[in-house]
């Protein structure tokens, strides 16, 4: 029997609270939803803190429908223990482990505030490896409010799944306009 096709990329860039707390991070919580669910479909998890030991984690590219983007973000870039990385050099850290698409479609999750500045900001370097993306429409998010929009997305998204149904689904239930999706073309 062949191994199931690897479906998620997860990028869980935790804090220092959530180190020193030891709060269970977005990625592990979706991590965990995505196991139960049964799908067979293996999930690959990127766990780092610093954004020296992000450029070292040995390449290995992907061929993923989702790559989901945890972490702390503002304007410019991305925080980390002890530094910062541009939204640029974001970029080009999750292009070293996916394969381009090649008529495929994938789809990655901006997680963090600013995601919309984050996706604009990608926009240019990750256009070859991503049909779609999906990011908070405030500037500021809050942990739980993001943490129940992954898990409701991740509980029923496919990738054939129309994306403006699940916004509007998981809008509706926050009863405001958080989740926004946008295509690369």
């Amino acid at each position: 029997m062949s191994k199931p096709k690897l479906g998620y990329l997860l990028f869980d860039l935790p804090s220092d609270h959530e180190i020193e707390s030891s709060i269970a991070t977005e990625c592990e919580m979706i991590e965990a939803l995505l196991h139960n669910r049964n799908l067979r479909a293996r999930v690959k998890r990127i766990r780092v803190a610093s954004a020296t030991r992000l450029r070292r984690v040995p390449q290995y590219r992907y061929d993923v429908q989702f790559v989901h983007l945890a972490c702390h973000g503002g304007s410019d870039g991305i925080s980390f223990l002890g530094g910062e990385m541009k939204w640029k050099d974001v970029a080009r850290q999750i292009r070293r482990h996916l394969h381009p698409l090649n008529g495929k479609r994938r789809v990655i999750v901006f997680s963090c505030c600013h995601s919309r500045a984050g996706f604009e900001k990608t926009r240019f370097w990750l256009e070859d490896y991503f049909t779609g993306a999906y990011f908070f429409d405030p500037v500021k998010i809050g942990f739980p409010t993001a943490m129940t929009t992954w898990l409701m997305f991740y509980l029923k998204k496919n990738i054939d799944k129309p994306h403006e149904a699940i916004v509007d689904a998981i809008n509706g239930f926050l009863g405001s306009e958080v989740l926004k999706f946008k295509t690369y073309d």
